[in-house]
């Protein structure tokens, strides 16, 4: 017996050694070396691509501001970057960039760069900025190494860097090129032949329509609604988590440029723009009036208007055709010497792009006193004063003007007004 116990004390301890030894080789290394050894697994996978990596950016914990393309190229030192809401797309910036075992591994754009910081950079107005990310967790990669997997630290937003092939230029543009051809005031959606709303606002896409089923009594009506926030690609669009239209899951839309319409691939979505007609969208507007652009007549008016003005030191800061100061009063709007005013028309629309404006003898804020003493009567009156006056209406982007053109019909040669869209100061020195 003593033998037999001799024999199992012995296998016993072979065992145990090879179990030391297995453990020895599976934690011989510490965790902070570990660590080192995954962050520079990492580090070489950035730097190897040659094109760079596609990331497509969303900011902010609910992505309320959608989604931003960026091309990045990687050194083992610093990274490039080019991007979409650059006033340039072909200028790039580069900066040193770390990768830290701060809170897991992260990599991190700690050296200030004006595209990498965009969403994460606070202004006066806004000391939290956009809650974008500058540091992200990283979180794997795909096993054939085209795709490295991201957290934003301070969102949360699942990203990914997906190697690049293609020219960051050409790439961005076609992306800048979509969203500009989908740029309209107003869509509509049509989901298997039924219509509904839908708008596509700061790269976010949202829907509702309705359903009807059945006939007479027994017809009940299902709504759907849903919302996605978006990144514009050269075919189109995807969204940040898929969207579900008509019981159906959709990734991406694409871009049909001959209609003007994003689509499902499978056709059954179409989203299409619908383009009030000028004369409405002069009418919800707020159009600035440059003194340069003012016809003769519009001229010799706003001379006379600054004689009174001058007399009383008092100084034109802003002046515009809209309601944007007094809302529900469409008219001649201002601010002079700090005091606002409107002075209202009254106006009729005609087809698609005449308008007539008369002086409506009604005002908000201190339109009245600034009518009765400073001379602002005169101002109405290349618009419509004494009389109706009927104007002609183009523009230079009938979807999306930044200017129009009021022709009074008739008397083109003598007073012609182009207006802005963009708010313009101090219209007697533009």
């Amino acid at each position: 017996m003593k033998k037999i116990y001799l024999v199992l004390l012995a296998v016993l301890g072979m065992t145990v050694t090879s179990c030391l030894m297995e453990e020895k080789e599976l934690f011989d290394k510490t965790p902070a070396e570990r660590m080192e050894a995954y962050l520079d697994e990492y580090h070489e996978l950035l730097a190897s691509s040659e094109g760079g990596w596609l990331l497509q950016y969303y900011a902010e914990e609910n992505q309320s501001y959608g989604g931003y393309a960026y091309v990045l190229k990687f050194t083992t030192a610093d990274v490039t970057a080019w991007f979409q809401l650059a006033s340039d797309v072909a200028t790039s910036v580069t900066s040193l960039y770390k990768m830290t075992p701060d809170d897991g591994p992260v990599l991190a754009f700690d050296m200030y760069n004006e595209y990498l910081h965009y969403f994460a950079t606070p202004d006066v107005s806004n000391y939290e900025a956009l809650h974008g990310d500058y540091e992200f967790r990283i979180i794997g990669k795909s096993e054939d190494n085209s795709e490295i997997y991201l957290k934003g630290r301070r969102s949360g937003n699942a990203l990914k860097l997906v190697k690049f092939s293609g020219d960051p230029v050409e790439y961005l543009n076609g992306c800048n090129a979509v969203m500009s051809g989908m740029a309209s005031p107003a869509y509509k959606i049509v989901v298997n032949g039924v219509e509904g709303s839908c708008s596509l606002s700061s790269n976010t896409f949202t829907f509702n329509y309705n359903v009807t089923v059945g006939e007479g009594e027994e017809a009940t009506t299902e709504s759907f609604a849903g919302s996605a926030a978006m990144c514009y690609t050269p075919e189109g669009a995807v969204f940040y988590t898929p969207v579900t239209i008509d019981g159906v899951e959709y990734a991406n839309l694409v871009y049909n440029p001959a209609d003007l319409t994003l689509s499902t691939e499978d056709g059954k979505v179409v989203i299409y723009q619908v383009i009030p007609p000028l004369n409405e969208q002069f009418l919800n507007g707020n159009w600035f009036i440059k003194y340069s652009t003012l016809g003769p007549e519009g001229q010799y008016y706003f001379d006379a208007m600054k004689k009174q003005m001058d007399a009383l030191q008092e100084e034109l800061q802003y002046a515009f055709i809209g309601s944007m100061l007094y809302p529900g009063n469409f008219g001649f709007q201002f601010i002079s010497s700090g005091y606002g005013g409107s002075l209202n028309f009254a106006y009729q629309l005609e087809g698609e792009d005449v308008i007539t404006l008369q002086f409506a003898m009604a005002g908000a804020g201190n339109g009245v006193w600034y009518h009765n003493n400073a001379g602002f009567h005169y101002a109405l009156r290349p618009f419509g004063y004494d009389k109706a006056r009927t104007f002609k209406l183009t523009a230079d982007d009938i979807k999306s003007p930044t200017q129009i053109t009021m022709a009074e019909v008739d008397n083109e040669a003598n007073n012609t007004i182009t207006l802005f869209a963009a708010e313009i100061a101090y219209p007697y020195n533009n």
